[in-house]
């Protein structure tokens, strides 16, 4: 994977923390390199597990995400931007996705991409305490833009289902699970989506999310937190 494909991914401030980093590195510098170019290169794996160990992720100084599109190999994408509460996390193959408040807002490269997305209320993460996790959550209204689909209207409802530990990349985290059944009011779209929620902060340590109509779920984790 050439460096051509990485090139357009990184800021001008990413590759300074880039070359800061390098001097850390045991032994020699161009291990931290490749790996650093590597990370940014992964789309896909080659199984069900990620292709970097979990120190292997520490070491290199971008936050990370794991993803799945429903049952195929994990990859793993990095955090070019972030602006306000959107995060914007991208793949060398210039798939980019956007989440906002744990949820995935818009997407970039996918066969059916979600072009827009707006929240009339406050979404799962806005309302969930991690001091009182086991509150109540209120219904959800927001509209969807999917392919050539517009203002597609969805109501979900959240479900919490109790505490859970779960296993990123070797290391376990203490979850509340949540689960959201939604549906469009034509009734044409109707899924599950499922959040398991840290206990000390408004993060989503893992989610599986169905983004648009006809595609099968994306699957989120959270390798490397954003700092």
């Amino acid at each position: 994977m050439s460096s051509p494909i990485v090139a357009p991914l990184l800021s001008r401030r990413e590759l300074l923390l880039a070359a800061a980093s390098v001097p850390l590195a045991a032994c020699s510098q161009t291990p931290t390199l490749e790996l650093v170019r590597d990370t940014m290169a992964v789309t896909l794996g080659t199984g069900d597990g990620y292709p970097r160990t979990r120190q292997q992720v520490e070491d290199t100084p971008y936050a990370q995400l794991g993803v799945r599109i429903g049952r195929g190999s994990r990859g793993i994408m990095v955090l070019s931007q972030q602006q306000g509460d959107e995060l914007q996390w991208l793949s060398a193959n210039r798939i980019m996705l956007s989440v906002m408040h744990g949820r995935i807002v818009k997407t970039v490269g996918l066969p059916t991409d979600m072009t827009g997305s707006q929240s009339f209320g406050p979404d799962l993460l806005q309302q969930y305490n991690h001091t009182r996790p086991d509150r109540p959550l209120e219904r959800l209204r927001r509209s969807v833009d999917a392919g050539t689909r517009f203002g597609i209207s969805v109501t979900s409802d959240f479900t919490i289902e109790g505490t859970e530990t779960i296993t990123i990349l070797d290391q376990a985290v203490e979850t509340m699970r949540v689960r959201e059944d939604f549906q469009s009011s034509d009734r044409q779209w109707r899924q599950t989506n499922r959040y398991w929620l840290s206990l000390r902060s408004a993060l989503a340590w893992r989610s599986v999310q169905h983004v648009t109509p006809g595609q099968p779920p994306l699957e989120l984790e959270v390798l490397k937190r954003p700092a």
